[in-house]
């Protein structure tokens, strides 16, 4: 087994709850969202020091508004006095907020990543889906950025974007990228949308069935086709009291599929696949290869989410030790577990507990870190023998949809959420 680090390695830190946006996509919408709205104490963040000396990267951003702390800067200098030299202290931001004495005042204090929020170089559609931003004030942002940077005395400073792409605004990408590019910023992290309530389930473009099964159900698409038959109509066919000779023909197919499946060790639903939209996930990944050849042209890293659930899954926080820090101290594994709320990853309520083994400043981060939850939480979500529910027909079952009781373990017996979780299969980044 692959030796586990004695401290993490990347530090999420959420300075705020508080927002100066209502942005349509955020978490806080959530029927489930129980967290307060508050800053974090500098008590709470100076007890993280004995994590910093071992960081390769502090991201101080979380829920809310990171600028809205009044001690952002300060808190950056605190972090940069007592991390190694090498590592990145940064965060994300909508950047309505940036002035520049403040931008300056970042820069001085060691701060050497920031991306801000860009979802559609429209500026109409950016209010929308982001209510209370401004394209003009985001774009005078980057600006500001890049005249502190200017500076004499200035460190360098990696500038970005990240954006979150949904059914109304994947095809406007290869934009939104040349927009960035535009005003000189170096990568751009996409992700798609989570869903936090069942209205707005179908604007998700991530299909949480494994790319290996889709690419399965293709290759037996193809037997129905060279017979003539439409898999569609599988459920007519399985379910008739009285099959015709074609209807039996398709039984038959359908259950040599499954034996194939089993041989395979793939959890197959046919159910599942068949109400995946190939067309659109065609339409996603046309839109995906033409913002990638914009980032190529203009000399952007672009990092793209994956369409399907990946396999074999990685979550990004174990394979890259870290740990996360609520606003009121909790310390958590995970983006996924942070907080607590209500999603909707494939058009079904799931309602996820925060994973809570510590909280500072009243328990030592790293004896946290190593304790006997912790460890055991990575050594589960590194194994990866957790259920793939997005293979899987009864999915969210009432192992994993965390009501009418909370979360305990999945059907394979695994104390770890990760089969449920879209981290984990690859459509959602974050600046890590």
């Amino acid at each position: 087994m692959q030796s586990i680090p004695s401290a993490p390695r990347k530090l999420y830190v959420e300075l705020a709850t508080l927002c100066n946006l209502r942005c349509a996509m955020c978490v806080k919408h959530s029927a489930g969202w129980e967290c307060a709205e508050a800053l974090m104490d500098r008590r709470t963040f100076e007890a993280l020091a004995p994590v910093f000396p071992h960081l390769d990267t502090l991201n101080m951003n979380g829920v809310g508004e990171s600028m809205l702390h009044p001690e952002l800067a300060s808190f950056i200098v605190f972090a940069r006095a007592r991390v190694p030299q090498e590592c990145s202290i940064g965060f994300q931001s909508n950047g309505m907020l940036l002035t520049p004495l403040l931008a300056d005042r970042l820069m001085g204090a060691g701060l050497d990543r920031i991306c801000f929020s860009v979802d559609s170089p429209d500026p109409d559609e950016l209010g929308r889906f982001r209510a209370g931003s401004e394209l003009g004030r985001v774009a005078r942002a980057f600006a500001m950025m890049r005249e502190a940077v200017a500076r004499p005395g200035s460190r360098p400073l990696s500038l970005g974007a990240q954006t979150v792409v949904n059914a109304q605004t994947h095809a406007a990408l290869p934009d939104m990228v040349a927009w960035c590019a535009d005003r000189d910023a170096e990568f751009v992290i996409v992700s798609h949308v989570l869903p936090y309530n069942a209205a707005d389930a179908d604007q998700s473009l991530y299909v949480p069935v494994s790319r290996r099964c889709l690419d399965f159900y293709r290759e037996w698409e193809k037997v129905f086709d060279a017979e003539g038959l439409d898999v569609s109509h599988s459920y007519q066919a399985f379910y008739a009291v009285f099959r015709t000779p074609q209807q039996q023909r398709q039984v038959d197919i359908i259950l040599a599929m499954k034996e194939e499946a089993q041989r395979r060790g793939l959890q197959f639903s046919l159910p599942n696949v068949m109400r995946v939209d190939f067309e659109r996930m065609e339409r996603v990944r046309e839109s995906f290869a033409r913002a990638a050849e914009v980032a190529r042209k203009r000399g952007v890293r672009l990092d793209l989410p994956e369409i399907s659930a990946r396999e074999p899954r990685e979550c990004p926080f174990v394979s890259e030790p870290s740990m996360f820090v609520a606003c009121d101290g909790a310390l958590a594994p995970c983006y996924f577990l942070w907080h607590s709320y209500s999603a909707w990853p494939a058009g079904q309520e799931i309602r996820v507990r925060q994973r809570r083994f510590g909280a500072v400043p009243q328990d030592d981060p790293l004896a946290v870190w190593n304790g006997e939850g912790f460890t055991r939480f990575r050594d589960e979500a590194r194994n990866e023998e957790f259920a793939r529910c997005g293979d899987c027909s009864v999915a969210p079952c009432d192992h994993v949809q965390g009501f009418p009781g909370l979360f305990e373990k999945d059907c394979y017996g695994q104390t770890v959420p990760c089969g449920i979780c879209p981290w984990s299969g690859g459509g959602f980044a974050c600046l890590q």
